[in-house]
């Protein structure tokens, strides 16, 4: 149930989003972001907390960047070997001046069959793509992102110990 709820909320704020975004200027925003998470450790990606999924990078036109997972669901997705992915992530900018929260829904997939391969499932570093939609949530966000709108896409692909995430879309 807590699931349907995340999605459920997801989904009216990219309604709400794509509303508001209309009605104001949007402006480009791009972001890339790397998290390291060595075989048999935590990530390590000061100045992110060590107990959070965090990457770090660079926020177009804002500077350097962490991003971080605050929340993430995962479910079936039927006939598909791929998970459907709820998530609520923060994107914070290193100089202080503020933290853009968004709300992502889409899929995780593993290439080529991988999902179905004979490995253990403990099987460390195999890759992974998260394709997904995000809307900001302007009421959760502070700083230069309070009050913001906005939505777009973000990829993340995980092989090996390190993840990149790729965001890109429009803030209003």
């Amino acid at each position: 149930m807590r699931k349907r709820g995340i999605l459920v909320a997801v989904a009216v704020a990219a309604t709400v989003a794509s509303v508001s975004a209309s009605a104001s200027a949007a402006t480009s925003l791009r972001g890339t972001f790397t998290v390291h998470f060595p075989k048999g450790h935590a990530a390590t990606n000061a100045p992110c907390p060590e107990e959070v999924f965090c990457g770090v990078g660079v926020l177009a036109g804002y500077g350097a960047a962490t991003i971080s997972i605050l929340e993430e669901e995962f479910g079936e997705v039927e006939g598909s070997p791929c998970l459907a992915v709820a998530r609520v992530q923060q994107i914070d900018l290193l100089d202080g001046e503020g933290s853009l929260v968004i709300g992502a829904m889409g899929t995780f997939c593993r290439p080529g069959g991988s999902e179905d391969s004979r490995a253990s499932p403990k099987t460390y570093g195999a890759p992974g793509r998260w394709q997904l939609t995000w809307t900001v949530d302007g009421s959760a966000s502070t700083g230069v992102f309070a009050g913001a709108s906005g939505s777009g896409v973000e990829v993340m692909d995980t092989d090996g110990g390190v993840g990149v995430w790729h965001l890109g879309g429009t803030l209003g």
